[in-house]
């Protein structure tokens, strides 16, 4: 069942073909279509998209990459140029479990005063409420969706909430696929440097991994040394970080 101008649902029959359609995208436009799509047929009329490298990563930065559909552009303008670092809503949802709605956000308990200015900012805007939904990818590269119902439409009950997290959740999960075939994880660590970087990340000092393996202090110094030139970092904390983004540890 399609969803009326004032009520978000989502039809089983739509989520199947989000899926099919989610896992066969062959390029991040076909999977922003399909994901466009769907939740347009389910009566969301804004989303917005933020993916969050982690440090160490390759595309960290500590500017947060946003893309938005379907939100005034005068508000998209104001997001990012005033409000991107003091929105309380996707800090929270990435400390969370289930999607939640952004009205709810002005019951959260530790609102610095800058963030209740965003929030009254967003009632004054007047784009209704909306959904606010984490996702989390492998590596520890996840994300934030937001979902705007728009000013005339009934929020989704808890069947709709589950089936548009879990739409989010895919579509996040296909766009990492995406990203790691572009940018595949280097494979040229030997075992050992492997196992170094383990320890490392560990927080363990040269002195006490050469303890550990029965191998002389300057054998681990070497092998640390080729891990770093390998990953392209100078110090113990950016390996440590850089082999967590690339999955090596």
């Amino acid at each position: 069942m399609r969803s009326t101008s004032n009520h978000v649902r989502v039809s089983e029959a739509d989520f199947r073909r989000f899926t099919i359609a989610a896992t066969a995208a062959a390029s991040v436009d076909e999977l922003r279509n399909a994901l466009i799509e769907f939740h347009a047929g389910s009566g969301i009329k804004m989303m917005s998209y933020h993916h969050l490298p982690p440090p160490g990563a390759a595309d960290y930065t500590k500017q947060i990459t946003v893309v938005a559909y379907g939100f005034p552009a005068e508000w998209v303008k104001r997001y990012q140029t005033e409000f991107i670092d003091i929105d309380p809503i996707p800090r929270r949802a990435l400390s969370a479990t289930q999607a939640f709605l952004w009205s709810e956000a002005t019951i959260f308990a530790d609102l610095t005063k800058e963030e209740r200015r965003y929030l009254e900012e967003l009632i004054r805007a007047n784009l209704g409420d909306g959904l606010a939904v984490p996702v989390f990818g492998p590596r520890g590269r996840n994300g934030y969706v937001g979902l705007g119902f728009g000013t005339d439409a009934q929020p989704p009950d808890a069947v709709a909430r589950t089936l548009l997290q879990m739409a989010c959740q895919l579509g996040h999960q296909e766009y990492c696929r995406m990203l790691f075939a572009e940018h595949p994880q280097p494979s040229n660590l030997s075992p050992r440097e492997s196992e170094i970087l383990m320890w490392v990340a560990r927080g363990k000092s040269n002195a006490v991994i050469s303890s550990i393996l029965s191998i002389s202090g300057h054998t681990v110094d070497t092998h640390l040394r080729r891990t770093f030139d390998k990953l392209g970092v100078n110090d113990r904390v950016t390996a440590a970080l850089r082999g967590a983004a690339l999955g090596l540890l």
